[in-house]
């Protein structure tokens, strides 16, 4: 599906203009498993992308709406779901209470999402939809996160 085909299917589902935004899938062609044992990973992107289509609502509604699955999920900004749900939608309702949690006062948003990563096949699927909605919902909110500094040790 190219960009202006999610824009298209969000007006019709939506009846409003999105912003659209992506973040790859990736392959470690070094270090699989190591990055979060502090050792070195060599990641590198792929071309395969998550792509969601985000616009503000004017209400505390968040609507969660997917091209590869059926369920529609809607929650509340200011009471997000605790625990998991069991469903896609966790990756970006986990990626919405890390932001209100962060400090960042999220409103009501329709969100589209559409996956070219293929789930399960090590091409960090998830990490891309985590990506792709936290710059979806930021954007919404005008907050910015700073990056964490690394300091990388050498041996």
């Amino acid at each position: 599906m190219t960009v202006a085909e999610l824009a298209e299917r969000f007006q019709k589902e939506f009846d409003a203009a999105p912003r659209i935004f992506s973040a790859p899938g990736r392959v470690n062609l070094i270090g699989e498993h190591t990055d979060y044992n502090d050792g070195f990973v060599l990641p590198t992107a792929i071309g395969f992308y998550t792509r969601i289509a985000v616009s503000p609502r004017s209400d505390t509604k968040v609507i969660l709406v997917s091209t590869e699955f059926p369920e529609r999920l809607e929650s509340d900004a200011t009471s997000l779901p605790r625990h998991k749900l069991g469903a896609w939608s966790d990756y970006i309702l986990g990626v919405a209470q890390a932001l209100v949690q962060a400090g960042c006062a999220l409103g009501g948003a329709n969100l589209l999402v559409h996956g070219e990563v293929p789930m399960g096949a090590g091409l960090s699927s998830s990490a891309a939809l985590e990506v792709a909605s936290a710059l979806a919902l930021l954007s919404l909110t005008g907050a910015t996160l700073p990056l964490k500094n690394v300091k990388l040790q050498r041996a």
